[in-house]
């Protein structure tokens, strides 16, 4: 049986490296790691509310459609992840708002000393 483990004696570094928004210089001002996050954080809840809206948009027409003429058309998601979508959308929410805080916190200690 051959040995599938390599060698610790000349690794090779990994390619990868992280994605992000802002490049060059800019990527060293204080808040960049902030306003990144602001930016992926409301990405996401955006894209949340848009798959949760088109759903309830979707069961509404299915409401109002008459029963002989138009067909139902199905929804982009189930109920419960509907819900676990606008939970997520809270939870991160939230978070975007705790770290939030806690710049705030800095920024006022700082002026405060």
């Amino acid at each position: 049986m051959t040995n599938t483990t390599a060698s610790n004696q000349h690794p090779i570094p990994p390619t990868h490296e992280d994605f992000r928004w802002i490049h060059g210089p800019g990527r060293e001002e204080k808040f960049a790691d902030f306003i990144e996050l602001t930016r992926d954080i409301s990405a996401g809840i955006t894209s949340c509310m848009q798959i949760v809206y088109a759903r309830d948009l979707a069961n509404e027409l299915n409401q109002d459609a008459d029963a002989d003429s138009e067909p139902e058309a199905a929804p982009s998601i189930g109920k419960s992840d509907s819900v676990n979508l606008y939970r997520l959308s809270l939870a991160a929410a939230t978070l975007l708002r705790d770290v939030s805080e806690e710049h705030i916190a800095r920024l006022n200690k700082f002026w405060d000393e």
